[in-house]
């Protein structure tokens, strides 16, 4: 029994190796993924994916996906959150002393 060869290895890894859609070898890049949900929009930057060259397809091995969608929904959840406590109190504030301010609160995520 000797050792698997790179191309089994890397598809062990769960890394696409091969474009589904158009068969053109695939590259490692970082990208970013953009989320809506709950009127909130979050984009986590630096995820490390499969990338064609040829026509942009991207694949993002599963765990790491899972670990990414995890990761973003309890953010989303937890800043819908703190959205409606913020929100509560800037309408009590702008109904004692009104100020020119914008007509929705929003809240960007980045590293």
């Amino acid at each position: 029994m000797g050792n698997p060869n790179p191309k089994e290895k890397k598809e062990m890894k769960g890394l696409i190796a091969t474009c589904s859609e158009c068969g053109t070898k695939t590259e490692l890049q970082e990208i970013s993924i953009e989320f809506e949900r709950k009127a909130i929009r979050a984009t986590m930057s630096g995820v490390l994916a499969m990338v064609c060259p040829n026509c942009g397809e991207k694949y993002v091995p599963g765990d790491i996906a899972g670990d990414v969608i995890e990761v973003v929904s309890r953010t989303i959840d937890e800043t819908e959150g703190l959205l409606k406590r913020t929100e509560a109190h800037r309408k009590s504030l702008l109904s004692e002393l009104p100020v020119l301010a914008a007509k929705q609160l929003e809240l960007t995520l980045s590293t």
